[in-house]
């Protein structure tokens, strides 16, 4: 039988939840308070500063790996703000989820801020990454949070339109703002946590 590491021994047997089964009850009840204390408190410019650090320390990380260290697959313990679905990914994992993220919450934000509804139910489920995902995810994360940054920082919509998070409600653009800011720290986070436990050597 061939070596295997502990993460490949146990990659058949992991048993995660369902994608979109959400955090727990406690946990969602305070992500949604502390969501709604940004989105009041922090201006849209100061969001924006948030958003592009993290992103910047995300692909600064992410550059430091080979190809096959990028590509894989590490179980971490769940982290605040991310659901037992997303425990068993790759670094490319992450920033292929965050490009698809900011792109989405850019559409829908264009189309709040044009005081129209967004015609697509929002779930979680259909933001996973694919596990092939590869080098290229961190130039496509680069330019998708570019967009979504550009036109944040251009952007004076006054509609009070909302539209529905599965976790936490029906939130108003400053409220898909302040969510960006908060993804991006919490997969920031995972992505440190897959890099402490790669493999050394």
């Amino acid at each position: 039988m061939p070596f295997l590491t502990p993460d490949e021994t146990m990659s058949d047997q992991i048993k995660l939840e369902r994608p979109g089964a959400g955090l727990p009850w406690l946990e969602r009840q305070v992500s949604s308070a502390v969501l709604q204390t940004l989105r009041a408190s922090l201006s849209p410019a100061t969001l924006n500063r948030w958003i592009a650090a993290e992103t910047d320390k995300i692909l600064a990380l992410a550059a430091r790996l080979d190809a096959d260290q990028g590509r894989r697959q590490v179980l971490t313990p769940r982290l605040t703000g991310l659901e037992d679905s997303s425990r068993h990914w790759s670094v490319y994992m992450v920033l292929q989820h965050l490009d698809i993220v900011d792109s989405g919450i850019l559409q829908l934000s264009r189309t709040l801020a044009r005081d129209q509804d967004f015609d697509r139910e929002v779930r979680i489920a259909e933001v996973k990454p694919d596990p092939g995902a590869g080098p290229e995810q961190a130039e496509r994360f680069r330019a998708a949070a570019r967009a979504y940054l550009d036109w944040s920082a251009q952007a004076r919509p006054a509609s009070g339109r909302r539209h529905a998070h599965p976790w936490f409600g029906p939130l108003d653009l400053r409220g898909w703002h302040a969510l960006v800011a908060i993804h991006t720290l919490a997969h920031r986070r995972q992505v440190e946590a897959i890099i402490a436990r790669l493999p050394r050597g």
